[in-house]
């Protein structure tokens, strides 16, 4: 099954940390949404076309640079390669159209992680690239060929090459549920892929006439209507709305969330409500409880859950086994201070009970979780860090409870001694 995409509601953000395992921007050093991308390709649809509606759909805001012919000359040793598309981001550029549309996808959740569908999925984009090959060759002004010649290879390209592509991509949609996409039910790096061929294609008068009269595939006929619908649709949904995280005026479980995304540079409202107006609010959460994040057009809910989403979005979530463990370990352990602090606090008990759970709290729970988290970090690599060199979601955790409870002026004489040891 494939990840959830970034612009659909999903039933558990949390899944999406074993879902993503294929690839996550840490092994490759670049932080994709930390600052606005750059697209750099020509003043038409071509290789770029694909990516720009990937990004589009998905709500990614990007600098969509088109370069004039005339200028490329001037523009060309700019880019490691000497060609376009390159997508740059914080000063690094990705290269290779194919690398860039296979990267997004994974990293925006239109791409399968189950080696089988993504083996189905690259055979479609390949043979999309052979066909691309065939109309190049016959219809493109570059093509070296004699005009006599490619006047033959455009008649055989009509006569054999567009049915024996278009069939074969018929059958892929006729094997589909609802024949909606190229593979599986939702849209993937491969429709992607056959919509930018598609709209490269339709430049040529001779080809969007072919298109547009041929019956001998009506499926792949209503799939391009149907998915360039879609893609408009996406269009018209207004500009790109930045987050918003809901929760009380107060540090407490929401605290880490804000953290992590004032680190990661993202531009969110803190949307912070008062407690005397959240009983008239509370019904309009999902699980009448915060915090909640709206961000891709969807609610997210529950704080661990919106945590691991969020840290494997701004790459603050390790995905090689080991430092994950030690990750999740550590979140889990500065959560268990605060849901002990959480449980006695506000129990509700008589005054008595009460008091003996507070002093079990303080001399049984927390030194013991305050010990097992030095231990870690005595033992990592790096003491600024709770888990190897950077900022992983451990950290935005500690330093959540930290703002609330360690740290706080009103909690903080019962836990400094014991923080002293």
């Amino acid at each position: 099954r494939r990840p959830p995409r970034s612009t659909q509601g999903v039933s558990s953000a949390a899944s999406d940390v074993y879902k993503r395992q294929g690839i996550n921007a840490e092994y490759m050093g670049y932080k994709m949404e930390k600052g606005p991308m750059k697209l750099y390709y020509f003043d038409m649809p071509g290789r770029a076309e694909g990516i720009r509606m990937l990004l589009h759909h998905a709500g990614v805001p990007f600098e969509d640079v088109r370069i004039k012919f005339e200028n490329w000359p001037a523009e060309k040793p700019k880019f490691e390669l000497g060609q376009v598309p390159v997508l740059e981001c914080h000063g690094k550029q990705l290269t290779q159209s194919y690398a860039i549309m296979l990267y997004l996808g994974r990293l925006y959740g239109y791409m399968y992680t189950c080696p089988y569908a993504s083996s189905e999925i690259l055979a479609i984009m390949n043979t999309w690239d052979d066909f691309n090959m065939k109309f190049g060759s016959a219809f493109m002004p570059q093509s070296p060929f004699e005009p006599a010649q490619k006047t033959a290879m455009q008649e055989e390209f009509f006569k054999t090459d567009f049915n024996f592509f278009m069939g074969f991509f018929e059958g892929k949609l006729k094997a589909g549920e609802k024949h909606d996409y190229l593979f599986g039910n939702q849209i993937t790096v491969a429709d992607f892929y056959a919509l930018g061929t598609y709209k490269q294609m339709r430049t040529d008068p001779r080809v969007a006439g072919k298109y547009d009269t041929q019956t001998e595939f009506p499926l792949m006929k209503a799939y391009f209507a149907a998915r360039l619908k879609e893609l408009e649709d996406k269009g018209k949904a207004g500009p790109f709305k930045k987050p918003k995280l809901s929760y009380f005026d107060m540090p407490g479980r929401g605290e880490a969330c804000r953290l992590l995304l004032r680190q990661a540079k993202v531009d969110f409202e803190d949307a912070r409500i008062g407690f005397q107006d959240w009983p008239k609010l509370k019904e309009s959460f999902p699980l009448k409880q915060l915090p909640v994040l709206e961000i891709d057009g969807r609610q997210l809910v529950q704080n661990d859950a919106i945590m691991q989403f969020l840290s494997i979005r701004y790459d603050f979530l390790p995905m090689k086994p080991d430092k994950y463990y030690r990750v999740i370990f550590l979140a889990n352990t500065v959560r268990d201070i605060y849901d002990g602090y959480v449980r006695y606090y506000f129990s509700g008990l008589p005054e008595a009970a009460k008091t003996k759970m507070e002093t079990d709290y303080f001399t049984n729970s927390v030194p013991v979780l305050l010990k097992a988290i030095e231990k870690r970090l005595t033992e990592n690599k790096s003491q600024e860090y709770l888990v190897g060199r950077k900022y992983s979601m451990a950290d935005f955790y500690m330093l959540g409870v930290s703002k609330w409870l360690l740290l706080n002026p009103q909690t903080q004489a019962k836990y400094e001694p014991i923080l002293k040891t």
